[in-house]
């Protein structure tokens, strides 16, 4: 019952941050694919993530202006725009503040 209650935190986390996480991937500067977040997110969290979920939140994204698609041969790649880069730098700012109130709040 614990792993399970832990296990859905986990991903609830996961989700809420979901376009952060894919901020910081795109700004190591290589365009990917909704289907190389998942292989990422699978790799990096060991936790397995709908294609669904993915791309809803690339297109979410993308309509708010943080991200642009494009075509890499026949693949639709993401890029950071400069809002996405500017956002990037402002999570980075703010990071040990949300540190200290994930710490406080967990």
């Amino acid at each position: 019952m614990e792993s399970e209650i832990g296990d859905e935190i986990k991903c609830r986390l996961f989700r809420d941050f979901l376009d952060v996480i894919i901020l910081r991937r795109l700004a190591r500067g290589r365009p990917l694919g909704g289907s190389d977040f998942t292989t990422v997110i699978n790799y990096d969290f060991g936790l397995m993530i709908s294609a669904e979920t993915v791309y809803a939140t690339l297109y979410s994204m993308e309509r708010s202006g943080l991200i642009v698609s494009a075509l890499e041969g026949r693949k639709k790649v993401f890029l950071l725009t400069d809002k996405g880069k500017e956002t990037i730098k402002v999570i980075s700012s703010v990071r040990d503040k949300i540190m200290g109130w994930m710490s406080n709040l967990l």
